[in-house]
């Protein structure tokens, strides 16, 4: 086999090789579908109760949150209307959007 053939095998391997890599990077970034509830809980909320829930300035939520709420709708209405530093995003959030984010904070383990 020619030295220049050989190089152009590898040449190509390699390129291969990193677009798996890049492709592959990217697949699992969110590790898979994430949530409605999940994506508005990383964007209003994760700041202050912690990515995974385990608080932060704001208190766990991750396998509390039920302890503190057992009627979800008295859990929507905390995060609809706020309460002492807890800022209520009713006004940002709608409905459908609380009761996600609701739902998937009753998800979170401690």
């Amino acid at each position: 086999m020619p030295m220049k053939l050989v190089v152009k095998v590898v040449e190509t391997a390699a390129i291969i090789a990193a677009l798996v890599f890049v492709i592959m990077l990217f697949a699992n970034e969110t590790g898979g579908e994430e949530s409605p509830g999940a994506a508005i809980y990383s964007n209003s909320c994760a700041s202050c109760h912690g990515v995974d829930g385990s608080g932060g300035l704001g208190p766990a939520l991750a396998g509390e949150v039920t302890a503190n709420f057992p009627d979800v709708a008295d859990q929507i209405t905390f995060v609809s209307e706020g309460l002492g530093i807890m800022p209520g995003f009713g006004d940002q959030l709608s409905d459908d959007e609380l009761r996600q984010v609701v739902e998937y904070t009753r998800s979170l383990e401690g």
